[in-house]
């Protein structure tokens, strides 16, 4: 599709929208895969999709209109699905789950503020993906990569998704395993753990490093569920052990974002990730709409 096509689109669906609310329900038909999406695979649908297909899809999909993405990237019209009016932001795994269940129509909320850069975008994705479970490490890293290049360092790039610095270095080392590791990290043979923070070493020390923290796992993991000395369940495990008060740093709200993120289900990062997400693009469009009032 040219970019005359797209333009004549934008025009219309300005004009359409001073004079009706964005829709609330799309025919799925008019809904195509973002190409900026961080994730490289869509895998284990058949749970969602068994879900969708006995009570409906319950979150509505996130979208953007395609004449609002094209016209900051008009040289990517032609990555787009042919026909394709929207893309969808957040909820590529439920778009995809909604197809396969046959659905003609699903809920969607419109939002064309997230496409508006390619920062916002890339933003929105990663917040939308990054604390679930089913992204994997090497494509996390690989977002965050781009956030951290469009922000100019991980500090800054900590700031804006209150996260810790330290957590996005960790992140990122796992782009400098070697191929051998990060193969076995994709599929399951290795854990996050045992291979983050080895990127100074050679692929022969990662490896050896990788393996000693493994069998140190498996060393404390057995003793916890065995005495030592006679080989019988530990009766010390048996006892309840009292938790430590915490003392939430009220003063400090980052520190306290991140104790509850760690201490959070997936899914509840997530609705709270999405909740904040909200809060900041509707604080950004006031500020938007008061700044040509002070000028």
């Amino acid at each position: 599709m040219s970019s005359e096509m797209f333009t004549e689109l934008d025009q219309r669906q300005a004009h359409s929208e001073g004079a009706h609310r964005p829709p609330s329900e799309l025919p799925l038909s008019w809904i195509g895969q973002n190409p900026d999406n961080p994730r490289e695979a869509l895998r284990d649908l058949e749970p969602l999709t068994t879900s969708i297909r006995e009570i409906g899809l319950v979150n509505a999909i996130t979208v953007a209109s395609v004449p609002a993405y094209v016209r900051e990237r008009p040289a990517r019209a032609s990555e787009l699905m042919p026909g394709a009016r929207y893309i969808v932001v957040d909820g590529h795994r439920r778009l995809e789950a909604a197809r396969i269940a046959g659905l003609s129509h699903v809920r969607v909320s419109v939002d064309d503020a997230l496409v508006s850069t390619d920062r916002s975008l890339l933003e929105a994705a990663f917040v939308a993906n990054v604390h679930r479970d089913d992204m994997n490490p090497l494509e996390q890293a690989y977002a965050l990569k781009k956030l951290v290049e469009f922000y100019g360092s991980q500090n800054k790039a900590a700031k804006r998704l209150g996260i810790a610095q330290s957590t996005i270095s960790s992140k990122l080392s796992v782009l400098e395993l070697g191929p051998e590791l990060q193969a076995d990290l994709l599929a399951g043979r290795r854990k996050v753990v045992h291979v983050r923070n080895l990127s100074r070493l050679s692929p022969q020390q990662q490896k050896q490093r990788a393996d000693a923290r493994a069998a140190a796992t498996e060393s404390r993991s057995s003793e916890a569920r065995h005495h030592p000395a006679t080989g019988v369940t530990n009766p010390l495990s048996a006892i309840p052990r009292q938790r430590a008060t915490l003392t939430m740093p009220w003063t400090d709200g980052v520190a306290c974002a991140e104790i509850a993120i760690s201490r959070m289900r997936p899914a509840e990062r997530a609705r709270m990730l999405r909740r904040l997400w909200q809060e900041a693009e509707k604080e950004a469009r006031a500020a938007r709409l008061v700044a040509p009032r002070r000028a």
